[in-house]
């Protein structure tokens, strides 16, 4: 019987060979998205002569030469290892870079693979951390076995473990998993908005890079013979868009969420998903800030949510991501929460109202844009937008009122549990102990009525609840604040 690999890291470690064909990879894709438009300008639209064009792609293939040597030569020089409960990586040429992660301070150890990496079987291995302005710390190319010891040793890691650590597979227990089926089903109900915002995005983009390179689209605009307008044509235009924007949707969700398994390993979950860039993502019960679920009003009538972990972030580093799990039934999401919050029952929670007066403010705006909606339909003398102004009201009022009767809030010695949403749910529960402040601010709309917002922040952001008495908030306020100085729990 063969026995597991074992791995030293406390000697330098250098990430695989594999590093440097990824280096090349990228440069080659960079270079290409910089020059591939100004080529096809220059060479296929009667700009071959142009000096510009010919000096352009000189020297933008020269900058990626350079780069793509200097990034060789570092992986050389660049090399981690494990030392005094610390990730050090040293890296540099010219100048030497030191960089030292404290292992506590470590919120998430996740892997990626591309094409490349499955070819190779090496995994990127990423570092979120907690507390720090910096951006995450990545390994390019590591061999799959040492990447995985590695990784249980990062997140596994005490004072008894000893840094050279023998990796063994763990039996994972499954949780959810994405099926075909319900990969297209979850790409029916994505948010269409989005996919029709990127193509606004992309027509955008082409006519920025086409003026650019000294194209003026409006030109060719003008040659076009416009269209008489009919309802038939308009109709067909909005239907082809909205078409190509569920055709976005169902892509995008199939490439990111293809193979989706959520599985509970040791105190933790881990979730692997991707079809050509898969990934694995981890987090570990007690750094796990909050859980949230939502739906919409298609994923209502499947009986689907979207599982969201959110972990430690820090505002100034985008990449920090959350694990979100798609298409989850309330059987998977309570079996979640059975875990980060032992003891947890979904119906113990008898939840509060909002003011009422949050309804009316709501009224109130809606009213006054739709006013000048109108005002400004007048007179231009655009009598179908005022019939359009007066729908749009219609549905104000309406998201209006759903959204004020599901804003409820419930708090006890142990949760915090928020509820919200409008033609959809949104659920957020949260531990008392892992709140670390709490802000009470009241607008002078609410000031008459001893009415104030209530927010309170973890390390993964905030949640409020508006408009509710003054008296309450600040007796809650007080009541979280003994529970979390009196709590000897760590919050991550």
């Amino acid at each position: 019987m063969s026995q597991s690999p074992q791995y030293d890291f406390s000697t330098p470690q250098r990430q695989s060979t594999v590093a440097i064909l990824l280096v090349v990879f990228k440069t080659l894709r960079v270079l290409f998205r910089q020059i591939a438009l100004p080529f096809l300008v220059f060479v296929f639209m009667g700009k071959k002569s142009s000096d510009f064009g010919t000096y352009f792609v000189i020297f933008i293939s020269g900058i990626s030469l350079v780069s793509m040597i200097y990034s060789i030569i570092n992986h050389f020089r660049s090399y981690y290892y494990i030392s005094h409960d610390e990730l050090i990586v040293h890296s540099g040429i010219l100048g030497k870079k030191k960089l030292s992660i404290p292992l506590e301070r470590i919120q998430s150890i996740n892997f990626e693979q591309n094409l490349i990496h499955r070819l190779f079987r090496v995994k990127k291995l990423k570092l979120d951390t907690a507390g720090t302005g910096e951006k995450e710390m990545e390994l390019a190319a590591i061999d799959s076995d040492k990447a995985e010891a590695l990784r249980s040793l990062l997140i596994h890691r005490s004072h008894t473990i000893p840094v050279a650590v023998a990796y063994s597979a763990k039996h994972d227990d499954l949780i959810f998993q994405l099926g075909f089926v319900d990969l297209i089903r979850a790409g029916f109900v994505e948010n269409h908005l989005k996919s029709g915002g990127l193509i606004f995005v992309f027509l955008w983009w082409m006519y920025a890079n086409l003026q650019e390179v000294g194209i003026n689209a409006e030109d060719y605009i003008e040659d076009v013979q416009r269209p008489s307008f009919s309802i038939t044509l308009y109709a067909l235009g909005i239907g082809f868009f909205l078409l190509l924007s569920l055709v976005i949707s169902m892509v995008r969700t199939i490439f990111k969420y293809y193979n989706l398994h959520l599985k509970r390993s040791g105190n933790g979950f881990v979730i692997q998903l991707g079809l050509f860039n898969t990934q694995t993502i981890s987090a570990l019960d007690h750094k796990i800030q909050t859980v949230s679920w939502s739906d919409n009003l298609l994923k209502k009538i499947l009986k689907i949510h979207d599982l969201r972990l959110k972990q430690a972030s820090n505002k100034e580093v985008e990449s920090k991501e959350s694990i979100t799990v798609p298409g989850c039934s309330i059987n998977h999401i309570e079996e979640v929460c059975a875990y980060v919050f032992p003891g947890w029952v979904k119906d113990d929670f008898r939840f509060s109202s909002v003011s009422k007066a949050y309804l009316w403010r709501s009224y109130y705006f809606s009213v006054l844009l739709v006013l000048l909606i109108i005002a400004i339909s007048w007179f231009f003398e655009s009598y179908a937008s005022i019939y359009a102004a007066i729908v749009l009201l219609c549905f104000l009022i309406l998201m209006s009122y759903l959204g004020y009767k599901k804003l409820g809030y419930s708090i006890n010695d142990k949760w915090i549990y928020l509820k919200g949403g409008a033609f959809g749910d949104k659920n957020v529960v949260s531990a008392i102990y892992k709140t670390q402040s709490i802000k009470i601010s009241q607008n002078p709309f609410q000031k008459k009525k001893n009415l104030v917002n209530l927010t309170l922040y973890n390390a993964s952001g905030s949640e409020s609840i508006p408009f509710i008495d003054q008296k309450t908030a600040y007796e809650m306020a007080n009541s979280i604040i003994f529970k979390v100085e009196t709590d000897k729990r760590s919050w991550m």
